[in-house]
Parts: structure tokens; sequence; C-alpha cells
């Protein structure tokens, strides 16, 4: 049985809007993205204009993984 177009359209639109209205809200509440979100307004800086290399460097892994991991040359 499929579905209609309309239905379809219908049900991406209320997901969009599931996430957009809860999801989002709820991640902005989380610890660590809310004190992410706390220290960009503390520094007064508008997330919506940083550029990529303006960000803190995240590390790539974790340091107790290179003890664990290696690499082949």
């Amino acid at each position: 049985m499929t579905t209609s177009a309309p239905v379809r359209l219908a049900l991406v639109v209320a997901a969009v809007g599931v996430v957009w209205g809860m999801v989002l809200p709820w991640l902005g509440r989380c610890s660590v993205i809310g004190r992410h979100v706390a220290a960009m307004e503390a520094r007064e800086v508008n997330p919506a204009a940083m550029v990529y290399t303006e960000l803190e460097r995240l590390p790539l892994r974790p340091a107790w993984i290179e003890r664990h991991v290696v690499l082949w040359p």
C-alpha cells in the first residue's frame, strides 16, 4: 500500500516541526551544549557570523586512544 504525496508531505512537515520545535530546544538545554551557548553569549559571539577557522580546534581523538591504537606506516 502506498501513501499519497500530500500524506507524505504532511508527515515530513510534522517531523521537521517536531525536530525544530522540540528536539533542538531540548538539545540546547543539555549541559554540554548549554555551557557552550552560554560561553558564546558571554563573549558576545554571533555563531551565525563565525567562520570555521575561528572555532576552537577539537582534538581528533582522545589522548587515551593514542596509547591503544596502532597506526600502520
